[in-house]
C-alpha cells in the first residue's frame, strides 16, 4: 500500500459525513496533510472546531507536514511549468503537490485537474455527484 497526503476536499468530505471519504482517511494510520490543507479546512472552525480536527488528525494518524526548502523549489518549479505549460496550476496546490512528491506520498483527491490532472502518484477514490458518492474505487491494498 502506498501511504497518502489526503487534499483538502477528502477532509471536508469526511467532516460532511460521506462514507467514502471516511473509508479512505481510516484506511491508511501514517497518512499527511500539507499545512495548507490544514488551513483551507480550518478557515471556517472557531477555536472549539480546529481543536476537534486536530483531534481528529491526530486520532486517525494523520500528520501536519509544514513547508521546507525541498517543498518550497519543487513547487516553484510546478508552478513555474504549469505557467509555460498548462494548465496553470494554483500556486497552492503546486505547493499541496510538491508536499506530496517530497514526502514521497500518493496524492489523494477528488479534483486531479487542481494538480495538473491524473497521474500515476495520484490517486481519485470517489467522485461527488449531486452530494452523492459514485465511481467508489477500493482502498489499496
Amino acid at each position: 500500500m502506498e501511504i497518502a497526503l489526503f487534499d483538502t476536499n477528502i477532509l471536508i468530505d469526511n467532516l460532511e459525513g460521506h462514507a467514502a471519504a471516511v473509508v479512505e482517511l481510516t484506511n491508511d494510520d501514517d497518512a499527511i496533510i500539507s499545512s495548507i490543507t490544514w488551513m483551507a479546512v480550518a478557515c471556517k472552525m472557531d477555536q472549539a472546531g480546529k481543536q476537534r480536527f486536530n483531534a481528529f488528525l491526530t486520532g486517525a494518524g494523520i500528520k501536519v507536514v509544514h513547508s521546507n526548502d525541498d517543498i518550497m523549489e519543487r513547487a516553484a518549479t510546478i508552478r513555474g511549468a504549469s505557467i509555460v505549460t498548462p494548465p496553470k496550476i494554483a500556486l497552492p496546490d503546486c505547493i499541496i503537490r510538491a508536499t506530496a512528491e517530497a514526502e514521497g506520498r500518493l496524492l489523494v483527491t477528488r479534483n486531479p485537474d487542481d494538480f495538473g490532472g491524473e497521474g500515476p502518484r495520484v490517486r481519485v477514490p470517489y467522485e461527488l455527484v449531486a452530494g452523492i458518492a459514485v465511481n467508489i474505487k477500493p482502498p489499496p491494498a
